[in-house]
């Protein structure tokens, strides 16, 4: 597995990560995650307004094992667990921005309401059913894989982990009739063993969160901007994604 490429430090694989695309419910103790739907349109207007090309997960990941080099003004939107509300409330803004992204989901959940994805003690939500699925990805939204339960990979023995990557591929190319290309790990966690897996299954990439190497750029640790609930303002979102386009600062006069 060479997966691991050297690199100026200072480049940012550009892509940002959500989850929820919703309004925390009343009792919700975890909330770093949602992002709500209008707040969410107003950020994918102000890339475009930046300039920004988007592109799928994999198309980005393309471009660099072709190029050596992401894309001029390139980024891929990505969302981790598959919830009900990236359909309802992400994707009409994608639609009707023309936008591409790439959904991770976990296919042991489609269809259910589950708590598999969630913090302990967090109400079950609804996950995308397979109808959902396939109107999104008809429409251009990419699927990737976020393993087939939502476990943590670097925790399992390897007959484990071989299963949780390999049956999750399958079943998401077999619902889909595309490609699963590539993978997010379940709350980012990853060791050597998991990434040898990944690789061999035939994934492209693999996205953590923070957890990757920032010295190097290793396409089986790759890094995201996670964008939080907390980030409410226009210049705190700018903030975070400053670093993938140079032009950014500009925008904020």
């Amino acid at each position: 597995m060479s997966n691991t490429l050297k690199s100026d430090p200072a480049v940012v694989p550009p892509v940002i990560q959500y989850h929820k695309i919703d309004k925390p419910r009343r009792g919700s103790l975890v909330r770093g995650g949602f992002t709500p739907p209008q707040r969410f349109a107003r950020q994918m207007a102000f890339l475009r307004e930046c300039g920004f090309v988007f592109y799928t997960a994999s198309g980005l990941i393309e471009h660099f094992i072709e190029h050596d080099s992401f894309p001029e003004n390139g980024i891929a939107v990505t969302f981790d667990d598959g919830w009900q509300d990236n359909y309802t409330n992400a994707f009409p803004v994608l639609q009707a921005c023309g936008l591409v992204a790439t959904v991770y989901i976990v296919p042991s959940c489609i269809g259910e309401r589950s708590t598999k994805a969630i913090a302990e003690g967090e109400e079950a939500r609804e996950h995308l059913s397979r109808r959902q699925v396939l109107e999104m990805s008809e429409a251009g939204i990419e699927f990737g894989s976020h393993s087939l339960n939502h476990r943590l990979l670097h925790q399992l023995p390897e007959k484990e982990i071989v299963l949780e990557v390999e049956e999750a591929k399958r079943q998401i190319e077999e619902m889909t009739g595309k490609q699963c290309k590539t993978f997010a790990y379940p709350a980012g966690y990853y060791n050597k063993l998991v990434q040898q897996i990944i690789a061999d299954a035939g994934h492209s990439a693999a996205f953590s969160t923070t957890y990757g190497p920032v010295d190097t750029l290793d396409l089986y640790a790759l890094n995201r901007i996670e964008i939080l609930r907390r980030d409410r303002f226009r210049f705190q979102f700018a903030r975070k994604v400053e670093a993938l386009q140079s032009t950014l600062n500009s925008s904020l006069g």
